[in-house]
């Protein structure tokens, strides 16, 4: 019976074989569907910018919700204007670099020379731990040298100034990597999506098939995602609660002087901090004066120049800091004024009269010897433009008294290392001033601007430069398809149009940064644009609105473009042609 059964499964299948067609091999269809390029595109494309984007860590007071709009407005950052995300990563990216280059440069020298510090040892740090800090990972307790006992942010300055004098904090890098939600292997699956859509529109080019307006689209995001998995790589992702540096008494005398020269401890915006007024004189020369007022060591070269600090608030905008020097008012007398001057002329034997709320520190500088002393020559909150008249309280006193003795700490430690002195100091003909950086913040914003990277030693169009090629790439990918199918003309010329003024205008922006950097008159012609009103307003009215309009339609277009499209569009290419096969 066995034999029989097996007899009969081989005959059978014999005798039907002879009514079908048979074949040793058989190629998948040569097509796809509509809905198979747009599923692989939209998939693609919302992969790339999810899982590209690491934000910073938010507030402690933030809620679910609030993320999640904030890294939904990122996401379509991402999607209409990507150079923007690109050039917040390569700014942090700067920073963290920047931030790990001085932290080894700090470990090193108190390995060649330990006697410099009595303070703990300090330890270099990786670049993730770096990013950790400049994404505001660090939060310190302020203590009652700060009205309402605050928690804030440590920024890559605060950090650096805690390096520099030898109180780095213990983060150690095995904590960051476990706070932080990366997966590599999830990143290497986008990669792999991503890059087979790349292989796939030049395998579509070689084989002079057409290539969708979507398609292309979809590779500009994904030219940027990979410069941004690049770029944030070691950087922690989705850190929902920092690190929090319990208060200790050697603290004060950070958080005073920390808040007084950050923009938290600024007025009503008005761009002056409790350290502004105040001009400093070293210890080795304290209690000795020129004619003019002024110590030796704060003398300068030349009567009317300024070296800002390097990152000083003051260097984004000189007026802000000096103030407008159009009139003044002589000591003692509020009725009289001057004709324009310059610097010069304020040292001979005329002052700016103090403002009201400063005449406390006059009282007390006059029985406390400090290096931090409210200047004769120089009061900025007394100045015209200057509205803002908020009386000094008794934190504001203990802040100063607490200042100083950090002031005095960080002039001793230039003094062994001298090319620091320009990093923390300004002088001026007014005398010598803290440089004003940000050393802490409420917050540490994702978006850091296009003119400002904190003490990073950039030049401030750097970052603008790199923007406005990015922006001139992503115009000049999308014009290359000027010449592809368009459902109508007007739609055609609409494309071009929205490419070119992307291309072009990020070509020029770039070229007339890379002038400034090198011509002073293109430099005062920024100035101009960036002080006029009229000129903001017409950037603000007339060229903003054109560049969304230009960006948000060659999005649109990208799918709306799909209605009416070659056959040829849906063949897919002949990967026979690049690998063999049976």
């Amino acid at each position: 019976m066995l034999l029989l059964l097996l007899a009969t499964s081989v005959l059978l299948p014999a005798v039907a074989s002879t009514e079908v067609e048979l074949t040793s091999w058989y190629n998948p269809p040569n097509f796809r569907g509509t809905w198979d390029l747009l599923a692989s595109c939209v998939l693609t494309l919302t992969l790339c910018v999810w899982s590209a984007l690491h934000l910073n860590v938010p507030t402690e007071e933030s809620k679910l919700r609030q993320r999640n709009l904030k890294r939904a407005r990122w996401i379509v950052l991402g999607i209409f204007a990507p150079e923007l995300v690109v050039s917040t990563a390569f700014a942090q990216f700067l920073t963290a670099s920047w931030l790990r280059r001085e932290i080894q440069k700090d470990v090193e020298c108190r390995q060649v020379n330990p006697a410099w510090s009595e303070e703990q040892q300090l330890r270099k740090w990786t670049i993730a731990q770096c990013y950790y800090a400049v994404m505001g990972g660090i939060r310190i307790e302020t203590g009652d040298c700060v009205d309402g006992y605050r928690r804030l942010s440590l920024t890559a300055e605060g950090i650096r100034m805690l390096s520099f004098l030898g109180r780095l904090p213990d983060i150690p890098k095995n904590v960051v990597r476990d706070k932080s939600k990366a997966d590599g292997l999830a990143k290497f699956l986008v990669i792999l999506q991503a890059s087979w859509m790349i292989v796939q529109t030049l395998a579509r080019v070689q084989q002079k098939l057409p290539v969708t307006l979507l398609e292309i689209n979809t590779l500009g995001h994904i030219l940027c995602a990979f410069a941004l998995y690049a770029l944030w790589w070691s950087k922690p992702l989705e850190i929902k609660d920092a690190t929090l540096i319990l208060h200790e008494d050697w603290m004060d005398e950070f958080v005073a002087f920390f808040y007084m020269c950050s923009p938290i401890s600024w007025h009503n915006n008005d761009f002056i901090s409790e350290m502004r007024c105040m001009s400093y004189t070293p210890p080795s020369v304290r209690g000795t004066t020129t004619e003019d007022g002024h110590s030796p060591a704060a003398k300068a070269d030349k009567l009317d120049k300024t070296y800002f600090s390097i990152g000083s608030i003051g260097a984004k905008d000189p007026k802000k800091f000096i103030g407008p020097l159009d009139s003044f008012q002589i000591a003692g007398d509020t009725k009289k004024s001057t004709r324009e001057h310059n610097a010069s002329y304020v040292l001979r034997d005329k002052s700016f009269k103090v403002a009201p709320e400063h005449d406390l520190f006059l009282q007390i500088q006059q029985r406390e010897l400090h290096g931090l002393q409210h200047s004769k020559l120089y009061c900025r909150r007394a100045l015209k433009d200057c509205s803002d008249r908020t009386p000094l309280t008794e934190c504001a006193i203990q802040r100063w008294r607490l200042a100083n003795q950090l002031v005095d700490k960080l002039w001793n430690e230039c003094e062994k290392r001298h090319t620091y002195r320009p990093f923390f100091f300004t002088t001026s003909t007014l005398g010598t001033f803290v440089g004003e950086l940000v050393y802490i913040a409420d917050r540490i914003p994702n978006f850091p601007g296009l003119s400002y990277l904190g003490s990073v030693n950039v030049h401030r169009d750097s970052l603008k430069t790199v923007v406005a090629f990015a922006g001139s790439a992503y115009g000049g990918l999308h014009l290359s398809a000027w010449n592809d199918h368009f459902p109508t003309k007007t739609e055609r010329w609409l494309w071009i149009a929205c490419s070119l003024a992307t291309g072009a205008a990020g070509i020029l922006l770039a070229l007339f940064f890379l002038a400034t950097q090198k011509i002073r008159a293109f430099e005062n012609l920024e100035h101009f644009f960036r002080n006029n009103r009229p000129a903001r307003l017409v950037g603000v009215c007339l060229l903003a609105p054109i560049f969304l309009v230009a960006r948000f339609y060659i999005v649109v277009e990208a799918f709306i473009s799909l209605r009416s499209a070659p056959v040829t569009v849906y063949q897919t290419p002949e990967w026979s042609e690049y690998i063999p096969h049976l």
